[in-house]
């Protein structure tokens, strides 16, 4: 996992982009919500609290160095 690749992923997260992740099980997105009450990031159809987000991204860049998940970022229109 690269350090630099792991902070964009938490940056652009934390700046209120989502990330769809593709699976052999299906299709999902991730996102932050910092200024939520309380602030969470959303992984796997589950609200997590915001202190999870370095946990969500490790998991994250692992799926997809094993080749078990595809990222890409979700353009807003």
């Amino acid at each position: 996992m690269n350090a630099s690749e792991s902070d964009e992923l938490k940056r652009r997260l934390k700046e209120g982009e989502y990330l769809e992740v593709r699976t052999t099980g299906g299709t999902y997105e991730v996102w932050a919500e910092i200024y939520g009450n309380p602030p969470a990031v959303f992984y796997e159809g589950e609200m997590l609290p915001i202190a999870e987000l370095d946990a969500v991204v490790g998991k994250l860049l692992a799926a997809r160095s094993a080749g078990e998940a595809s990222l890409r970022w979700v353009e807003m229109d």
